[in-house]
């Protein structure tokens, strides 16, 4: 279970059985307040992820030219 413990300048402190995690706030619904129980989920954007590889391969083969 996540908790929305407190909001801290750009902040949100979520509280996740004994550990505190911090993220954005902008991450956070518009109506979410300090107490609320939040639903968190996180999955791997593979097409991003491929691409982000891929300038990092080209990055690499250049650097290996010089």
């Amino acid at each position: 279970m996540y908790i929305l413990d407190s909001i801290e300048g750009d902040w949100a402190v979520i509280e996740y059985g004994k550990i505190m995690l911090q993220l954005p706030k902008e991450l956070l619904p518009e109506n979410a307040k300090e107490g609320d129980i939040l639903h968190i989920h996180i999955s791997v954007d593979t097409d991003q992820t491929n691409k982000r590889k891929e300038r990092l391969e080209e990055k690499m083969e250049r650097l290996w030219e010089e």
